[in-house]
């Protein structure tokens, strides 16, 4: 049966019900807009069991009134165990302590706040494995996350080559708890995990990105594989598949990658969500295993699916 069908039958009892002998348009368009009401608050599989109208909350809404996800009340020491906040944190620091940060004549970060700031983030493994030598800010993913970070969140200001602190940065740097929640809102709500890499498509992993929440909430106490992860968001946006236009190799391999690259490597790893533990990699049985953090669970508060 399907919807239309659906809708019919319902129509047709509601008017039963009611005794009505020819109805109105508007009665009509009454029972139509209870029957839609069911739909939306009805929970779905591919969804973990959340209604179309929570996701639409999870999706477009995340940690406001009435979302799913909401963040748990954190205690100051938990924001320093967040690797991107540490280096969010320090930049403005720096720039406060010299009121204007001068710029590259590229547009980059100094070399010396580029090496101080990735000390205290993540280790990112083409650099530890000296693959790439630091030397400028576009060497580093989280750096390069880092000032995004706190342009995004309109807490420093670029004039004449130089960033400086604003009214609102300035605030921020006062509350490490607010800073966090900023920060974590404007990465999980603004930030486009696509900047790093060169995948044809624009919207995996930034489409429903609250919803990797909500799976590694449900299964990642144990470690799972991230194609475990990639088959449940494609379920849920199946529709993304289509965006691949890649050739080397299949369709659902390529979306999987870069699911993988861009919610793992990129954006949970260095929130401090998750462990990754890869083995044979570049190799036909690479494994790669996702396990939350013990500061996940800090971090986050979910309401749980019907």
């Amino acid at each position: 049966m399907n919807k239309k069908e659906e809708l019919q039958i319902y129509v047709e009892k509601r008017i039963r019900e009611t005794g009505i002998g020819i109805p109105t348009l508007e009665e009509l368009n009454g029972f139509v807009a209870e029957w839609m009401q069911i739909e939306n608050s009805r929970p779905l599989a591919h969804f973990e069991g959340y209604s179309p109208t929570e996701m639409q909350h999870i999706m477009y809404n995340l940690f406001g009134k009435n979302c799913p996800v909401q963040f748990a009340d954190f205690i100051d020491k938990d924001c320093d165990s967040v690797p991107l906040f540490r280096q969010i944190k320090m930049l403005p620091e720096m720039i406060e302590k010299e009121e204007n940060l001068k710029l590259t004549q590229t547009g980059n970060l100094p070399p010396r706040i580029v090496k101080e700031m990735y000390a205290v983030g993540a280790p990112e493994p083409h650099i530890q494995s000296g693959i790439v030598n630091l030397r400028t800010e576009k060497d580093s993913i989280s750096v390069q996350m880092a000032r995004i970070a706190v342009e995004l969140m309109g807490a420093v200001k670029k004039r004449n080559n130089s960033l400086s602190l604003t009214k609102n940065g300035k605030g921020l740097m006062k509350d490490n708890r607010k800073l966090l929640s900023s920060v974590l809102t404007v990465m999980l709500t603004k930030f486009n995990p696509a900047y790093f890499d060169r995948y044809s498509s624009d919207n995996i992993g930034l489409v429903g990105l609250g919803f990797n929440l909500v799976l590694l909430n449900k299964y990642g106490k144990k470690d799972q594989r991230d194609m475990f992860y990639s088959d449940k968001y494609f379920k849920a946006f199946p529709l993304l598949l289509e965006e691949t236009t890649e050739r080397y190799m299949s369709q659902d391999k390529v979306a999987a990658n870069c699911y993988s690259f861009r919610i793992f490597d990129v954006l949970f790893y260095h929130l401090g969500f998750v462990t990754i533990e890869e083995m044979d990699k570049y190799k036909p049985n690479h494994t790669k295993l996702i396990r939350r953090t013990n500061l996940f669970e800090v971090l986050f508060n979910f309401k749980h699916a019907n």
